[in-house]
């Protein structure tokens, strides 16, 4: 896997070059509602784990974008969210089985 760095600059033109996601999000003003909760959700792996912050982003986008595509075809929120639930259940079922 190719090791990529990213650069971001701040507002008095100091720039930061890194390749953790956690450091990338923490430098970022974000203000959109959606956009800060990836960025908690990145917050809150990096504490529990101390790796993997891109990884729940990247996740978490593709489950929102289906959301969204679901949305658009008109199913609703309520039934999203139990279709979230159920799919849940179903994979603590197969972690547990993997113990």
């Amino acid at each position: 896997m190719t090791n990529v760095l990213q650069q971001i600059q701040d507002q008095r033109g100091k720039v930061l070059i890194t390749n953790d996601g956690a450091t990338i999000l923490n430098k970022l003003e974000v203000i959109h509602p959606t956009a800060k909760m990836l960025v908690e959700i990145s917050k809150a792996q990096d504490i529990e784990a101390g790796d993997g912050t891109t990884s729940v982003v990247v996740i978490a986008g593709a489950l929102l974008r289906a959301c969204q595509e679901l949305l658009d075809k008109g199913i609703h929120p309520a039934a999203i969210s139990d279709g979230f639930n159920v799919a849940l259940k179903k994979a603590k079922e197969v972690i547990e089985g993997m113990g």
